[in-house]
């Protein structure tokens, strides 16, 4: 078979490696610009990331503070390592704190705003595979209702349903089963079927949330766990 003619285009490793930097450079900027800027910096930890969901609270503090959410190491290169290279007094402490997977949010709101905010602010969400379940989810015999909203699910669904393992039936336009369909039990690990059977029902057993554990106040250049 003949080579193809067509150009290729060469990707050059030096210039992936210059936009790396670049990026890595203008995030420590932007970090330490708004540690001018504003008095508290809070750890952030999220529970089942959602893009969607943390873009929305985004926009919410948009006008109220900034939030990051990247490298670990980009985070504390920017704050500072260790007293030699801290930006401010004991912020490397508030540093040892930034591991696993959180980000940080500056900000100028008081402490206890902060905290209300985000413990009201939550995001139910369609459990993903891999997930771990904290209940048992049990289709009771007869018509197939969706979870959230009680209505009969639509008979264009039985193939679906059949080929997730639910053994159901058409009778007079509802799909029907005759015994209870264990979907999963408590503690289960959910494989891609489970999912996405729950998804096609309608079980929102996910939950997105930001949860603060720590922050550190300038005016008194203390690290306080929450």
């Amino acid at each position: 078979m003949p080579k193809s003619r067509r150009k290729k285009q060469n990707i050059y490793l030096t210039e992936t490696q210059k936009k790396t930097r670049e990026a890595k450079t203008k995030a420590i900027a932007n970090i330490q610009e708004c540690l001018s800027q504003y008095t508290y910096i809070w750890r952030i930890v999220p529970e089942d990331m959602r893009n969607t969901y943390l873009q929305q609270i985004r926009a919410d503090w948009k006008d109220k503070g900034k939030l990051f959410f990247t490298k670990n190491k980009i985070i504390i290169k920017a704050l500072g390592r260790d007293e030699q290279e801290e930006q401010e007094l004991n912020l490397s402490k508030f540093s040892q704190e930034l591991v696993g997977n959180a980000g940080i949010l500056f900000t100028n709101e008081q402490v206890d705003d902060v905290r209300s905010y985000f413990s009201k602010t939550q995001f139910d969400d369609y459990a993903r595979a891999g997930g771990l379940v904290d209940q048992d989810i049990v289709i009771p015999a007869g018509k197939i209702r969706y979870h959230n909203t009680g209505e009969y699910v639509i008979p264009t669904q039985k193939p679906i349903l059949e080929s997730l393992g639910m053994s159901i039936r058409l009778e007079q336009g509802f799909l029907v089963l005759d015994q209870d369909h264990t979907i999963c039990k408590y503690g289960d690990q959910l494989t891609v079927e489970q999912a996405h059977m729950l998804k096609q029902l309608m079980f929102k057993l996910a939950i997105f949330r930001l949860i603060p554990t720590h922050y550190y106040d300038k005016t008194t250049n203390q690290v306080i766990e929450v």
